[in-house]
């Protein structure tokens, strides 16, 4: 296994290695061969009458194959074949060394220029061509060794024994120095490779654990939505059984003729309304989990004036936007609508113009609900304490339920004080 994926990883890094140098492999080319043609062309204009000019021009013999290299570089669809076509091209400048050198005669002019020429085709083989390095080495050996061959046979060794031995140690000094920057290039490029690798890798898995997340976080919304609108479809349902049973308690009012009982039956109707008010904010409500104060007792106490439909009754509301949770919402609502029933019933028998003020409020730490009116107030000596009838019941318990206090002042008229923390409210609503 790890010795198969050494093996995966070596011939990844051979293909990045080659297809990586492509614009540096094809740029160096042509600004070489550009120099070459360059380079003619001076020696033509200006020193043609020189002879070592005709010897100059046998090194053209490569032109074709800087060409080859140049066209091969250019097309996308032959990228599969470079290290072959580039082994084939250095195989024929092997054989154009050698078929350049077997033509020469050391005492022609220009011969000196052909050791110079070698030297620049083994660098070129080492920094122009991105093949394995296996490959490289056995090219530069070949050309070397093409080099020799045609040193010998055109009798350079036995002749210039010592001419031929010092161009000898420069090609192999060439050599060398091509065979290290050949062996730098790779160990830069196998260091870029491993770090592409590990990079792509990292990638690769905050990719997967983003997908995954992506895929965790849209199940949660999906979840979220399939509640919520459950959650909207049961504060429906709750809404329309209480309106049935609102409905129900309505229509028995009306078969019973005992004035006493109707009143409570009104009473019991009024509650229940209060509740189901609730669960229809809940149901048009973005936020399940909260409702709009403000709103809802705008609505419940829209509700109950009209239930009442007194034309000598005014009421004035002051309510500061809030946001709570059905908790704190369901308390509030019915200590309202307790008190603001009783003050319509009970405190303007006999008072021409009524005026309920009712105000909802921050202060400090405190949530403040405040209802009063201009009415005939309680007897004195009131004590919420001692009242025994169901509505101040309720209304006491309630308070305590949202852990406040409630203060009764019947100076002028009635008012009903109460304040409960701001803990049992949740954030404020804003606009």
């Amino acid at each position: 296994m790890n010795r198969e994926y050494r093996k995966n990883l070596n011939k990844e890094f051979i293909d990045y290695n080659l297809y990586s140098s492509i614009p540096s492999m094809r740029w160096g080319l042509i600004v070489n061969l550009s120099l070459f043609l360059v380079f003619a062309a001076v020696n033509e204009f200006f020193l043609s009458d020189k002879e070592e000019l005709h010897y100059f021009m046998r090194f053209g013999i490569i032109i074709p194959f800087f060409l080859i290299s140049i066209l091969v570089l250019s097309f996308r669809k032959l990228r599969p074949y470079l290290s072959t076509i580039f082994i084939i091209v250095n195989g024929l400048i092997c054989i154009s060394i050698f078929a350049v050198g077997i033509s020469s005669d050391t005492s022609e002019w220009g011969y000196q220029y052909y050791y110079a020429w070698v030297m620049l085709m083994t660098i070129g083989l080492y920094t122009f061509f991105r093949l394995r390095f296996q490959v490289l080495v056995s090219l530069g050996v070949l050309q070397l060794a093409a080099y020799v061959l045609a040193n010998v046979i055109n009798h350079t060794f036995q002749d210039h024994l010592t001419l031929a031995i010092n161009n000898l140690f420069f090609i192999i000094g060439t050599a060398v120095l091509g065979f290290f920057i050949a062996y730098t290039f790779q160990l830069l490029n196998k260091k870029n490779f491993l770090h592409q690798k590990a990079l792509d890798a990292q990638y690769t898995k905050l990719l997967a654990e983003f997908n995954e997340k992506s895929l965790i976080e849209e199940e949660l919304r999906r979840v979220s939505d399939q509640k919520m609108i459950m959650m909207k479809e049961i504060h429906h349902r709750v809404k329309n059984n209480l309106a049935i049973v609102i409905s129900m308690l309505s229509l028995q009012m009306r078969q019973i003729s005992d004035p006493q009982i109707k009143k409570i039956i009104s009473d019991i109707e009024m509650r229940i309304r209060s509740m189901a008010l609730i669960h229809e904010h809940l149901y048009r409500s973005e936020d399940l989990d909260r409702i709009r104060l403000h709103d809802y007792l705008k609505s419940l106490t829209s509700i109950i004036l009209s239930s009442f439909s007194s034309p000598v009754l005014t009421l004035k509301t002051d309510f500061e936007p809030m946001d709570v949770s059905i908790e704190t919402a369901l308390p509030i609502g019915l200590i309202t609508n307790e008190l603001l029933t009783n003050s319509i019933k009970y405190a303007f028998p006999s008072v021409p113009k009524g005026m309920i003020n009712i105000r909802l409020m921050k202060a400090d730490n405190q949530i403040i609900l405040e209802l009063s009116d201009n009415g005939i107030g309680l007897p004195e000596g009131f004590q919420m304490e001692e009242q025994k009838t169901m509505g101040m019941f309720i209304v006491r318990l309630l308070v305590e339920q949202i852990n406040g206090e409630i203060h009764v002042d019947i100076s002028q008229g009635t008012s009903f004080t109460i304040n409960f923390p701001f803990t049992a409210i949740r954030k404020p609503f804003t606009k």
